[in-house]
């Protein structure tokens, strides 16, 4: 069962953020460290962190947790609400963040997850909190993404951030309202894969047709992961999502072997993560741009060329 402590330290006052915060944590201590030191810049006052369970077949892993969870309690020195839902048994990447985000959506009605690989600048916070309130009313907006693998495409942009179809998970934030509409199970995808909306959602056939192979493998629990569906629903629901220009977070734990579903070596995934200035300038248009939609595939997706290699494999039956 989940608890609360108040902690009564001793500190110099930074800042004390407002928006509520989901930590995702599990068996990497040193990452963990890592994220509770930027946490500990904007000081949240109600923090929420869920730790998976170890998994019996690693024998590291118990060590590894208990670790996570001193950490926790060690490095979380400001005054704070701390909620913390600590598994006995390892629940997985798919059914464990699924469950820690609708149990964070159960108390709170907006804010930031952050998984402990996922290191941000300290603007992305402020980013977070004011995108937050801007369109908390606004249901066709489901998520705020502070990550941004095609920045080079943005950079130069007149605005501070644009609107996407691709719901980048690397740090992010949204309502619970929005929450509300994920489909971990992708109902409904075969349907809405021949409709309009779907034919409609990046102008390349062959990326549309890996998204769709990686939807039914989501719908098949052939992989473990949350992100596909909680994209589907997205989509699905003709959602918009938040792109920031400047990438804004750091994945660290790409390439490692603890990673999950980013083992393979990516200098582009481990972009570094730089500031974003303010005052913000908002987008007149919250249409999508082809141009972009196309970069934030190759980005986070699959490259052009492995694409064309994916869809070769595939129409020969090699894959």
């Amino acid at each position: 069962m989940p608890f609360l402590w108040p902690k009564s330290r001793a500190f110099p006052v930074i800042m004390a953020y407002s928006v509520p915060v989901l930590f995702l944590t599990f068996n990497r201590p040193q990452h963990t460290r890592a994220v509770l030191d930027r946490l500990r810049q904007i000081q949240p006052q109600r923090l929420y962190v869920h730790c998976d369970g170890p998994r019996p077949q690693h024998p590291t892993d118990a060590e590894n947790v208990q670790q996570v969870r001193a950490e926790i309690e060690k490095q979380v020195d400001w005054p704070c609400e701390v909620h913390t839902l600590f598994r006995e048994q390892n629940m997985g990447l798919r059914e464990g963040v699924y469950g820690a985000i609708n149990w964070f959506f159960e108390q709170e009605t907006e804010g930031v997850i952050l998984e402990d690989d996922c290191v941000p600048d300290p603007t992305f916070f402020r980013f977070c909190k004011d995108m937050l309130q801007e369109y908390r009313y606004d249901t066709q907006i489901m998520h705020i993404g502070g990550s941004n693998l095609a920045q080079r495409y943005t950079l130069n942009l007149p605005e501070s951030y644009v609107f996407s179809k691709f719901s980048f998970v690397w740090g992010w934030a949204s309502w619970k309202r929005a929450w509300d509409k994920m489909n971990i199970s992708l109902d409904g995808l075969e349907t809405f894969a021949d409709s309009p909306q779907y034919r409609q959602f990046v102008p390349n056939s062959i990326a549309r047709m890996y998204m769709l192979d990686k939807f039914r493998t989501t719908e098949a629990r052939k992989n473990n992961s949350w992100a596909y569906a909680w994209f589907y629903s997205i989509l699905k629901n003709n959602g918009l999502c938040i792109v920031p220009k400047k990438n804004l977070v750091q994945n660290v734990g790409v390439g490692e072997s603890t990673a999950t579903n980013t083992k393979g070596h990516d200098t582009t995934a481990r972009l570094q993560a730089g500031s974003l200035e303010w005052p913000l300038i908002h987008p007149q248009n919250r249409n999508p741009q082809a141009r972009l939609e196309q970069h934030f595939f190759y980005s986070s997706q699959k490259k052009r060329h492995r694409l064309l290699l994916w869809w070769a494999l595939k129409k020969f039956g090699l894959r």
